[in-house]
């Protein structure tokens, strides 16, 4: 699975999303934001069982697939990032490289 999209776009819809994230989870899961790519379709969503939120976002892709992204890792890196684009590579082990 591979995208590329724009850092700040990107860290603008996780940062709301991050919202229903809580860092009292009673499952591991919760912790995570779930990437839904479907060709040059990405949904990202969070939940905390109670409330879900979803953003969906265009980006420059031909692939599709899913995984589960450490929330605060995640977040963590792309505000060290500067305005560009960014290649997200997901390898069929579920590494993620950026």
């Amino acid at each position: 699975m591979k995208f590329i999209v724009s850092s700040t776009y990107l860290l603008k819809q996780l940062q709301v999303l991050g919202g229903v994230i809580n860092s009292s989870n009673t499952l591991p899961i919760l912790d995570n934001f779930l990437f839904n790519l479907d060709h040059s379709s990405l949904t990202v969503s969070a939940s905390d069982l109670e409330t879900t939120m979803a953003a969906k976002l265009e980006v420059d892709s031909d692939s599709s697939g899913s995984v589960a992204i450490p929330a605060k890792l995640l977040l963590d890196t792309l505000k060290t990032f500067p305005e560009q684009p960014l290649t997200f590579v997901i390898e069929d082990n579920n590494t993620v490289e950026i």
